[in-house]
């Protein structure tokens, strides 16, 4: 599956970030970061963090919106799509 930056439009063949070991929930490379209770989940940013340490991904060259970067507020993640919200009829 690919994967691709809503902000810039950069395109991989699937998320670079599978490629390394998650830090956080210890999914092994290639598979799918989970929740201690199985679920799936996003990518966690420790994932991002090694993957960009490894050489496997940069951060967006797109400005990013203060709302994509971690939770320390250093790391810039690549932006989503900002969700618009309709009034109901």
């Amino acid at each position: 599956m690919t994967a691709r930056c809503n902000a810039c439009g950069q395109a991989w063949p699937r998320d670079p970030a599978l490629e390394v070991a998650c830090p956080d929930c210890r999914a092994p490379a290639g598979s799918p970061c989970r929740r201690p209770s199985g679920h799936g989940c996003t990518v966690h940013a420790g994932r991002d963090r090694l993957a960009m340490k490894m050489g496997l991904l940069a951060p967006c060259p797109v400005t990013v919106l203060p709302a994509a970067t971690d939770s320390s507020g250093d790391l810039p993640l690549f932006a989503l799509q900002p969700q618009t919200r309709k009034a109901l009829p």
